[in-house]
């Protein structure tokens, strides 16, 4: 059994839910030894897509500590709200995940409904899921890239996060997923592949500078680890194995890893599974389908591997509204291990190894009542 996250106040682990929060703590900065001091990096610094700043502890180039300060916080109120409006609240929570979002809000509330959906339904779910996937890893090896400057590859990554949009457009209707669930359907009609060139791609990024500025940066192995970051230190934890309701066993899937832990691990690791999210779609077959969802009282928890790790969340369902409903979004995972991943690296590192965890503000300061 591995600890993933709390979940309300329980934590989630790769066998359920078990009572209490989990035993790992935020990292808290320190006070460092003789000539250190600190600085406010942000909340607007150059490169940062997001509002949000570090206090950086160091005595010159080398970082000492690093703790987060968040400038996203928002509380979404959705206690007694029918689930359609819920639904269209929480697939905006972070719209480059909202399939991510929407297929795991939506699967607990099938469980809490005692419901299983058809197999139509879980191959539109597969094929989302491994879309966004594959653009999200794209657009964090991109992220990299720019961090450098190495614009030939950093423009071809955004050609490729086109194609995908455009893919994802023709097959569910928005480049991003919105409405291509509901409640008891899935609506995304056909597939439609993009075309990307992953050996095309890692001769681009086959660059003996850029990647020195990856290689031993912002090393992390705690066995809590999640997604990309977990994998990236060797460790086999993948939620499309470990949950039965997409069915990813039946599509061949295999979990990639490598073992350095380090931020050029993490970009390896995407961009093999680039490689396998398209070797998924190619056996996957999407039509919209429509199932009935009863009126009844239930709790259900819905767990997805989103292209940064596990995303869950937790509902109570009465008669058809929200009794109560928690939310775990890998971001706030990610940002744990990218604390632990800083102190010993040096403050240039530091763009290079935010970036490789994938993380996004926007859903990790979220609170929900």
């Amino acid at each position: 059994m591995r600890i993933i996250g709390d979940l309300g106040s329980h934590c989630l682990t790769s066998e359920g839910l078990v009572e209490g929060p989990c035993k790992y703590s935020h990292p808290t900065i320190g006070e460092g030894g003789y000539g250190s001091f600190s600085f406010l990096y942000g909340p607007s610094a150059g490169g940062l897509l997001e509002s949000v700043a570090f206090d950086i502890l160091t005595y010159g180039e080398s970082i000492e500590d690093v703790r987060a300060l968040s400038y996203k916080t928002r509380h979404i109120k959705v206690g007694g709200l029918p689930l359609r409006d819920v639904l269209f609240k929480v697939e905006r929570i972070n719209v480059p995940f909202a399939a991510s979002h929407t297929i795991a809000f939506l699967t607990a509330v099938e469980n809490a409904l005692g419901v299983s959906p058809p197999e139509e339904v879980v191959e539109s779910r597969i094929a989302q899921l491994e879309l966004e996937r594959i653009r999200n890893n794209l657009l964090v090896i991109q992220r990299l890239a720019e961090a450098a400057s190495f614009l030939v590859p950093t423009y071809r990554l955004l050609y490729y996060v086109e194609e995908v949009n455009r893919a994802i457009s023709r097959s569910c209707g928005h480049r991003y997923f919105l409405g291509a669930n509901y409640l008891g359907e899935s609506r995304c009609q056909g597939l439609h592949l993009p075309r990307i060139d992953v050996e095309e791609l890692r001769d681009l990024l086959s660059n003996r500078i850029f990647i020195d500025r990856l290689q031993g940066n912002g090393v992390v192995k705690e066995d809590w680890a999640i997604g990309p970051a977990a994998r990236a230190a060797g460790f086999s934890y993948d939620a499309r194995l470990e949950v039965p309701e997409l069915k990813y066993r039946d599509h061949g899937f295999k979990i990639v890893t490598e073992s350095k832990g380090d931020a050029f691990s993490r970009m390896l690791v995407r961009l093999e599974e680039i490689e396998v999210s398209l070797k998924i779609l190619e056996g996957v077959e999407v039509k919209p389908r429509r199932f009935e969802l009863p009126l009844r009282e239930g709790r259900g928890i819905g767990r997805v591997e989103s292209p940064s790790g596990d995303l869950a969340y937790m509902v109570q369902v009465e008669q058809g509204s929200i009794k109560e409903l928690h939310l775990l979004p890998p971001s706030r995972i990610n940002i744990l291990l990218f604390l632990r991943s800083m102190p010993e690296n040096i403050f240039t590192d530091f763009p290079f190894n935010w970036e490789s965890f994938g993380i996004w503000i926007s859903e990790a300061e979220v609170s929900i009542s």
